[in-house]
């Protein structure tokens, strides 16, 4: 399967300015996962993590990061965000550092006294990258989950995913479930074999979608496998799809997730747009 001809990569026409639509389409692909990252990495709170989310993509805006990064596409734009992000966490940790010793009367006081997680770097490690990957993974798993979620309940089809979320989420046994849906077993485990198949198309589908809105114009193909065989390769490491599924839902559900409706990101959403209206070229 080959992409076809589409107008402007969302990445090209954010880079040359964009329209508020779009803005709020990157913000929609990165925010969950910035929050994320920024949350296990930087070990803040949820409302100091979308703090961090909301001044990352502020500094993207305001010394156009996109264009420069278009211009030069020397890693993949996860790696930019991952690197804005580690040095705002880095900045507000030096300062709460500076603020503490402050406090205590210090004089002074090593570096090395700051977590070192937060130690600032030209590039992102190779453990902080893959923290982000992970934040990034959890997005597009609980973004595909729900995705065949609308489509299995459109269909009529609303048992498949009721099967595929008590045993993946709950954790419940095929049988258990068959007997609370009030289908024989052999039905239950015919709709979860089934389910999972549909949601690992889900899968290759949301990750086919980003590639075409931030891939390199003329190497989508490369692009997506490359972007696949690295998924695929996460995804065997961490027990399989569905091992991954149950690992997202119980981060999800711990109370230190962010939401994708939650104020900060309203937010966030109204700051970018007037961010974007100050730097582009037009002024608009």
């Amino acid at each position: 399967m080959t992409f076809p001809e589409t107008r402007l990569t969302l990445i090209r026409r954010l880079s040359s300015g964009g329209s508020d639509t779009d803005w709020l389409d990157f913000l929609d692909d990165y925010w969950l996962a910035l929050c994320a990252f920024a949350g296990r990495w930087g070990r803040l709170s949820l409302a100091d993590a979308e703090d961090v989310a909301a001044e990352t993509l502020q500094a993207i805006v305001r010394n156009q990061l996109l264009s420069r990064w278009q211009a030069h596409r020397a890693a993949r734009l996860r790696t930019l965000l991952c690197s804005v992000a580690r040095h705002v966490i880095s900045n507000r940790a030096r300062v709460e550092h500076g603020r503490n010793r402050v406090l205590r009367g210090l004089a002074q006081g090593p570096a090395d006294d700051l977590p070192p997680s937060i130690l600032p770097a030209h590039e992102p490690s190779q453990e902080q990258a893959d923290v982000f990957y992970q934040a990034w993974v959890d997005d597009l798993l609980e973004r595909s989950v729900q995705t065949l979620l609308e489509h299995l309940h459109g269909a009529g089809k609303g048992d498949y995913f009721r099967v595929l979320y008590g045993r993946l989420c709950e954790e419940l046994p095929l049988s258990q479930v068959a007997s609370m849906l009030q289908i024989p077993a052999a039905t239950a485990e015919n709709y979860y074999k089934a389910a999972t198949k549909r949601l690992a198309r889900e899968l290759e589908r949301a990750v086919r979608q980003h590639v075409q809105k931030y891939g390199g114009e003329g190497a989508e193909d490369d692009e997506f496998r490359a972007e696949w065989s690295q998924l695929s390769d996460y995804l065997r490491a961490h027990g399989g799809i569905e091992k991954a599924v149950r690992e997202c839902h119980q981060r999800t559900v711990s109370g230190t997730h962010p939401s994708p409706d939650s104020q900060a990101r309203a937010d966030t959403a109204a700051m970018l747009i007037a961010a974007v209206a100050t730097t582009s070229p037009t002024g608009t």
